[in-house]
């Protein structure tokens, strides 16, 4: 019975310190994606919301026509009364080259509807480039998942 007391003490101890030993702070690259995730989620949690300050802020100032893609932002909020955007969060490839920018990979789906019952539904695979620094959207590459392009979604059936 004392044997059975000491041995359950002594690996009840063996494993508070296995438990209690240090933790490894994490990589930089698992920092840096996670980021990038917080930047992705709130540029569409200020679409979605149609919030044009939000969403132009999470805009880097050296993106190529800014004014522009502002100008056309603020056409879509305007036009439609509510936006639902999807991304696919357990398809998405996030890689971080060697300047430091962090490209999200992922299949989208978004839906845009007015007042008077109109909906238009897109999706496809995009790429959002976000900045080193401050994780700021720099570039889309491929189609523009936050304009809405009336049609049908390739791969999938016109209805």
């Amino acid at each position: 019975m004392k044997r059975i007391v000491v041995a359950i003490a002594v690996w009840s101890i063996l494993f508070s310190f296995i438990a209690c030993s240090a933790k490894k702070p994490p990589e930089p690259a698992a920092v840096r994606t996670k980021s990038t995730l917080s930047a992705l989620r709130d540029l569409c949690r200020a679409y979605e919301s149609r919030d044009l300050p939000a969403f132009m802020a999470a805009l880097a100032p050296t993106y190529p026509d800014r004014e522009v893609f502002g100008k056309n932002i603020s056409a879509v909020f305007a036009k439609y009364d509510t936006i639902q955007f999807t991304p696919q969060y357990t398809k998405m490839v996030i890689m971080i080259d060697t300047t430091g920018r962090a490209k999200a990979i992922f299949t989208w789906e978004a839906e845009w509807k007015t007042a008077g019952g109109l909906s238009v539904k897109d999706g496809a695979r995009g790429t959002l480039v976000f900045d080193q620094k401050d994780n700021k959207l720099l570039a889309v590459e491929g189609k523009n998942p936050f304009i809405p392009q009336p049609g049908t979604t390739p791969g999938k059936e016109a209805k």
